[in-house]
This record gives structure tokens, C-alpha cells and sequence, in this order.
């Protein structure tokens, strides 16, 4: 059985705020275009099949399953992906659920949840199969890399060692990909930098962005991911977190995709 709706974080979940914005001068628009060119391929689909089991009281709910597609960013040449643990992993969604209840009513308990069909789809529609390597709630981070690794290939990817400085009212890029249903064609959109939050980490707030998708100075290098903003176990808004902060999370990821890979191949 399909779960037919998002439960929580639609809203925030979606290709960019609404504002409005003018068409960009054509120096801006060049460099826009230019960007996506060189990092569309990096930005891929991210598929699974999650199987939702609940209950209410003590008593145990029919099984649900929810079909998830989100965009992801790869991140490294073999393919570590960073996507929104949000939009991936249910519990993310039934736990602000729970902290935005206002008392009265009961609600489901999501008791377990299994994951399949994990897969990315790359730029030419190329399925890779795929598994969770790192989760941070806290961030908002999901980070995924392919099962196997092929000797020799080498994913596109956005370099996060190379990071833009983040300026108030700076011009800026993201490049995103349409859903399914539009052939998931790359998408470029001017945005500006409107707000800097410092404490307790730095994040960026922009006048528009795509979740779980890469921003880019007009030079190609890198501001951070969109991600969902979380306080008190509640959704607040979608940022930018800086690049450093996920690089210094993608070495752990990566330790772990070295690792698991090896186990997989016997060791060899």
C-alpha cells in the first residue's frame, strides 16, 4: 500500500521559496548558464522504497510503503551523495510530527521502518544501486554512495574543498534538476544571500533554493547544500549549510564507504 502523502515538511521540501526576481543582467545569466553546463551531472536523483510499519496504541497498523524521490548532490569521484535526511528517512518526518503536536489527539507510531530499492539515477538515467553510509539529524545530512565500486570511473561531482565566501546580498547560483515527470532536465536560478546565522553554526539564508541541491558563487566555487534548518526537533526553514561543515562530515561518510566497500568485495 502507498503512503499517498508527505507527512510533514512539504512546504519546506519543495524547488525553491517564492519570491520573486528579475531577469538576470546577461554577465549574470552567461555565468548561470555556464554553472549548470558544469555541474548538472552532479546533481542526481535519489529513489528508495521505504516500508512504513506503525502503530496506534498497542494495536499494530497495516504496513505502509512510501515512495521517495529527491534530489541529491554528489560530492566525491566515487560517488558520495548528500541529500536531506528529511525528505529520506520517515522517523526524521514522524519526530517533528510529534514536536509540533499541541497536545490532544493521538497520533501513529512509527515503530520501524525498512529501507529498499535504494538507488541513484544519474544525469543519462543510469540506475546505481545504493545504501546509506552516514545519517546526521541534527544537520539534516544523508549521505549515500553507491553499492560497488567500479575501478577506473570516476562520478561528476561538486568539489567541497573549494568553498565561496558567504556575503550578504552576494549574487549566487544553484543548479537543480526538474522531477521525473519533466524529464528531470537541469534547472539554474539566480538567488541572493539575504541573511548569515553565526551561532551555534554558520548558515546562510537565501531569497530561493532547491533542497538538498548545490550554491555556487559565479566563479563555480561552491557555498554549501540546501538543507532543512531544524530547532527543538522542529522545521524552520531551508539554509545553506556552509561547505566546510559538509566536507568535515563527507571524510567520515567516505571512511565508512572505504570500509563497507571492502567488506562487500571480501577485503580485496
Amino acid at each position: 500500500m502507498k503512503h499517498s502523502s508527505s507527512i510533514v515538511l512539504a512546504a519546506a521540501l519543495v524547488a525553491g521559496a517564492a519570491l520573486p526576481l528579475a531577469a538576470a543582467p546577461e554577465a549574470d545569466a552567461a555565468a548561470g548558464r555556464a554553472l549548470a553546463k558544469r555541474y548538472a551531472d552532479a546533481v542526481v536523483g535519489v529513489e528508495l522504497v521505504v516500508t512504513l510499519k506503525m502503530k496506534m496504541g498497542d494495536r499494530e497498523l497495516p504496513a505502509r510503503e512510501q515512495r521517495i524521490e529527491i534530489n541529491g548532490t554528489v560530492i566525491s569521484a566515487t560517488g558520495l551523495t548528500v541529500t536531506t535526511l528529511a525528505a529520506v528517512d520517515p522517523q526524521v518526518q514522524f519526530d517533528a510530527m510529534r514536536n509540533s503536536q499541541q497536545g490532544g489527539g493521538r497520533a501513529p507510531e512509527l515503530v520501524g521502518t525498512d529501507f529498499k530499492e535504494v538507488k541513484l539515477r544519474l544525469a543519462d538515467g543510469k540506475e546505481v544501486p545504493a545504501r546509506f553510509v552516514l545519517k546526521d539529524a541534527d544537520l539534516d545530512l544523508a549521505f549515500m554512495a553507491p553499492e560497488t565500486v567500479e575501478p577506473g570511473r570516476e562520478y561528476a561531482h561538486v568539489d567541497l574543498t573549494k568553498p565561496a565566501e558567504g556575503v550578504v546580498l552576494g549574487n549566487y547560483f544553484f543548479v537543480s534538476r526538474a522531477p521525473k515527470t519533466l524529464q528531470r532536465v537541469p534547472t539554474v536560478r539566480a538567488t541572493e544571500v539575504i541573511g548569515i546565522v553565526e551561532k551555534p553554526r554558520r548558515f546562510f539564508m537565501l531569497t530561493e533554493q532547491s533542497i538538498a541541491t548545490p550554491v555556487f558563487d559565479p566563479q563555480g566555487r561552491v557555498l554549501g547544500i540546501s538543507l532543512q534548518h531544524f530547532a527543538n526537533g522542529r522545521p524552520t526553514w531551508m539554509v545553506v549549510l556552509p561547505a566546510a561543515d559538509i566536507a568535515e562530515m563527507a571524510r567520515q561518510a567516505a571512511t565508512t564507504q572505504a570500509k563497507t566497500s571492502a567488506a562487500a568485495s571480501g577485503g580485496n
